[in-house]
């Protein structure tokens, strides 16, 4: 079972950007964790220019002291399959206000199937420039790493390996991965698992979760 902290690391210079909502997450309220921020987009804010200690696990706006609520986690099946939101903010998702700001996007509006950017070449997306990607199929795909430590100070680049991808994500809110069936159990304490993102323009999106 996983328990998500909530880590971005992004490099290059962006407007906004998606990350996976979900129960367990670290910052899921905010970064004071005495109050409970249902619009929030701590989580989504780019990273830039920072140092690896500023950067990790979101330290410069301390993500890192917010952690998820007592007995949130997120349940990674080995074999199964698991659901997270992608969204700009939390209001946007069904974690928010019943889920009334919500629609099958991750920036809570309505839009075609076809949904395209302009130009020739092909543009991002100019309506939402938080999708990085003038259309699905270039939507550059997401993946969830494991690390089997549950101290987010034994964590390291080196200890995450990838385990599960989704192809052409982000793009819908509703993203749903599976994992290997021989995805070995987390040690007790948990593990800590990280949603990852190469953005369009070579921005990297790193956010980070516990098991």
């Amino acid at each position: 079972m996983l328990r998500t902290t909530a880590m971005i690391a992004l490099m290059g210079i962006v407007q906004a950007h998606t990350v996976a909502w979900t129960r367990g997450m670290h910052c899921l309220g905010g970064p004071d964790p005495s109050t409970e921020d249902l619009n929030t987009n701590t989580a989504v804010a780019p990273l830039y220019d920072l140092s690896k200690e500023d950067w990790w696990f979101q330290h410069d706006r301390g993500c890192d002291a917010a952690p998820p609520a007592e007995g949130d986690i997120l349940e990674i099946p080995a074999g199964g399959k698991f659901t997270v939101e992608l969204a700009h903010n939390r209001a946007q998702t069904t974690l928010s206000y019943d889920g009334k700001f919500t629609s099958a996007w991750p920036d809570g509006e309505e839009h075609p199937e076809d949904w395209s950017g302009p130009g020739d070449p092909a543009d991002c997306i100019q309506d939402d420039g938080a999708m990085h990607t003038n259309n699905q199929s270039t939507a550059a795909g997401t993946a969830f790493a494991i690390s089997y430590e549950a101290n987010m100070a034994d964590v390291t680049m080196e200890n995450l390996a990838v385990f599960t991808v989704l192809e052409h994500t982000p793009w819908k809110r509703i993203a749903t991965y599976e994992a290997p069936i021989d995805l070995p159990p987390c040690p007790e304490g948990g593990c800590t698992c990280a949603w990852l993102w190469v953005c369009f323009r070579l921005d990297i999106v790193l956010q980070s979760s516990q098991s």
